[in-house]
């Protein structure tokens, strides 16, 4: 089967369209000799005459205008991946995609897009919102370069690098009793009208598994999918409802957090990768914002363990 190399054809292509040796030579910095040969070679290979040359002018040949219209496709093409590749290596181009448990996007992704988007402008910067297990499956599958989440920790295919450490709170509206209060007490919740997520949440079943040695909590008045419905409802007066810190509103609100006591129990925010895998260079980008994002920044010597 017959080989051409790259640099072979790109010669042909080059003499081809300049109609000269010298012009080609000296476009493809190479010497007319060299040229000369790499010409020749790919003539040997094909069995056909490419150009037909004199002494004053180089004509390619009805074969080899009709091999020309099939290859600088071909090479205009890979001109192009190479150009692209090599503007993504150097963060001009490409793209980078990041999973986010829903509970967490507004404390994290718009700093950290904003403080990208500075550093690496041309950069696409893509988001998966989704609960734990997605956000998870995302990582794991590919879809997510990276991903900010609280579970994966066992997992062998993943590399769990703690970001933070953050509490369950009492999420009430700001003239709730419960609002200037320094603590609550999970017994205390019995009082009050109360809404949770159900238990397709990842959130319930470790809060769940956390009081499992307590009484349990009050029937609540409504179950949600999300935090965000929670806080929905906990602002329009219906009730309180058990949070993850970093959930709360940023800024002014009307809706406050109290930290819960007895026990005292939280997360672990992480970033996810795939184990032995290496990063896009948008993606180690990223991850390195993400590591110099706050308090508990990533460490690789904290891979696979929890801080503290």
């Amino acid at each position: 089967m017959l080989k051409p190399s790259l640099a072979d054809l790109r010669a042909f292509v080059t003499v081809a369209e300049l109609r000269s040796f010298a012009a080609a030579a000296k476009a493809l910095h190479l010497s007319q000799p060299a040229l000369s040969r790499r010409i020749s070679h790919l003539e040997e290979q094909l069995g056909v005459r490419l150009f037909d040359r004199t002494t004053r002018s180089v004509d390619v040949t009805a074969l080899g205008q009709r091999f020309r219209e099939q290859v600088r496709g071909l090479v205009d093409d890979l001109d192009r991946s190479v150009l692209s590749l090599r503007d993504a290596a150097e963060l001009e181009a490409g793209d980078v995609t990041i999973g986010c448990v829903f509970s967490a996007v507004h404390h994290f992704l718009p700093p950290l897009i904003r403080a990208f988007r500075e550093r690496h402008p041309r950069v696409l910067v893509r988001i998966v919102e989704a609960g734990a297990d997605d956000v998870l499956a995302a990582v794991k599958n590919g879809e997510a370069d990276l991903a900010i989440n609280y579970i994966g920790m066992q997992d062998p295919e993943i590399e769990f690098t703690p970001l933070l450490k953050e509490r369950y709170v009492l999420a009430c509206p700001a003239g709730h009793p419960l609002a200037k209060r320094r603590s609550v007490k999970w017994s205390e919740l019995a009082d009050y009208p109360l809404a949770r997520v159900s238990h397709a949440s990842r959130n319930r079943l470790l809060i769940d598994q956390a009081l499992a040695e307590l009484p349990p909590l009050p029937r609540p008045i409504v179950e949600v999918r999300h935090v965000s419905t929670l806080l929905g409802v906990v602002e329009m007066g219906m009730g309180v409802a058990v949070v993850p810190q970093l959930a709360l509103p940023v800024g002014p609100s009307s809706v406050v957090g109290v930290p819960l006591e007895e026990p005292a129990i939280g997360r672990t925010m992480a970033v996810l990768r795939r184990s032995g895998r290496s990063l896009s260079p948008a993606a180690a980008a990223f991850e390195l914002l993400l590591a110099e994002s706050g308090p508990g920044a990533a460490t690789p010597a904290r891979r696979k363990r929890l801080a503290g």
